[in-house]
């Protein structure tokens, strides 16, 4: 349990660093490192379009080590006259991981244009469905066009927006999204000008204080009272892995013209002996490193549905799943629609739900458990 939880630590510090995107006007590669974090996290420069490369890994040295290695690339365009709109995408993925005497190998893929959806899972592609993917677009455009007063706003003021009206739902204490993300970052270095995908970069290094990210985290994940039970860390855990940790360093790239980010390495090494019940499990190192690199953006991106897709019954059967039973999910492969919803070929109900219908709906789904409770959603519409 104790290496799943560093594991599960590990993931979290290396996927949120790599949210910060920005954009300003010096393009001198002398100028301040400082300076260029504050106008990469301040940055209010929609990022609309562009060619996406992640990967993360990961290992643990020891008689109960492992390792994984996960990757996510693939272009994406959304509008740029209306942020609110789904954006398309083509993104293909990929996990393997082993330890315990077990192995895991997965390769699959998401492509979203206009008006469908599809699924690639193993060398086959699976179609959601023009009628329910619309049903879909339509509610989660309207939930998002709620939002659209984010448009303009730096990461961090969106980040805190969008985080206090989430909590705010879920009763929790918004007071927790008041995260200074800069205070996690420290000994700065400018380390010059680099190209990275086809673009001039200010390149600048640093270290992250573990312990004051970790205490941001575990606060926000305790506003939620669904989060505030068992699973949270103890402040003696959360110091505990501070301590742990031997190297916490990343390699930011913010473009020379327009502070956008174009790609950002960060890389932790941790120590499990300052965590007693980790050494005793047989862990004698963890590694974790994260990479994004972003080309083409803001460049037209060409997304094109994949040929021959079989419908998606065909895949939800694979793994036992009973397309009758997600009726409330738009019936995929039931025919059924979401009442109230609406669809572009006019079947599926009485008109497009309101702004209020379509949040509660995707907050009941958020929620739902169970194949009934998803079900019993559509009364929201």
């Amino acid at each position: 349990m104790t290496r799943i939880r560093t594991y599960f630590a590990l993931c979290v510090l290396a996927l949120a660093v790599p949210l910060i995107a920005g954009c300003g006007d010096d393009e001198s590669s002398d100028v301040d490192p400082q300076t260029v974090l504050d106008e990469t996290f301040d940055n209010d420069e929609r990022v609309v379009s562009g060619d996406l490369s992640l990967s993360l890994g990961g290992s643990a040295e020891g008689e109960q080590g492992g390792s994984f290695e996960a990757s996510l690339s693939g272009p994406f365009q959304g509008d740029p006259d209306d942020p609110a709109a789904i954006p398309q995408l083509d993104w293909s993925g990929s996990l393997t991981a082993e330890g315990a005497g077990q192995s895991v190998s997965f390769e699959g893929g998401i492509t979203v244009t206009e008006d469908n959806a599809f699924v690639e899972y193993g060398s086959d592609a699976y179609e959601v469905g023009a009628e329910t993917f619309g049903q879909f677009k339509q509610l989660a455009e309207q939930a998002s066009a709620q939002q659209s007063e984010a448009e303009g706003l730096s990461f961090t003021e969106a980040f805190t927006q969008g985080c206090e009206q989430s909590l705010e739902a879920q009763g929790g204490d918004p007071a927790a999204c008041q995260i200074d993300f800069q205070a996690w970052l420290g000994d700065l270095s400018n380390e010059g000008e680099e190209e990275v995908e086809g673009a001039d970069t200010v390149h600048v290094s640093g270290s992250l204080d573990v312990e004051t990210m970790l205490q941001d985290l575990v606060q926000l994940g305790a506003a939620v009272p669904q989060a505030s039970a068992p699973g949270v860390p103890s402040e003696e855990q959360v110091q505990q892995i501070a301590d742990a940790i031997s190297e916490a360093s990343f390699d930011l790239y913010s473009g020379v013209d327009d502070r956008v980010l174009r790609g950002i390495d960060f890389n932790l090494a941790l120590d499990p002996s300052a965590i007693p019940d980790a050494s005793e499990a047989g862990i004698e190192s963890v590694d974790a490193d994260f990479s994004l690199r972003l080309a083409g953006v803001n460049e037209e991106q060409e997304i094109s549905a994949p040929s021959e897709a079989q419908p998606i019954d065909e895949l939800l059967g694979q793994f036992g799943i009973d397309p009758n039973e997600l009726g409330g999910l738009g019936g995929l492969g039931g025919g059924t629609t979401i009442p109230g919803a609406g669809s572009g070929s006019g079947g599926g109900g009485g008109g497009a739900p309101s702004d209020a219908d379509a949040d509660a709906y995707l907050d009941c789904i958020a929620e739902a458990q169970t194949p009934d409770e998803i079900n019993a959603c559509a009364s929201e519409l």
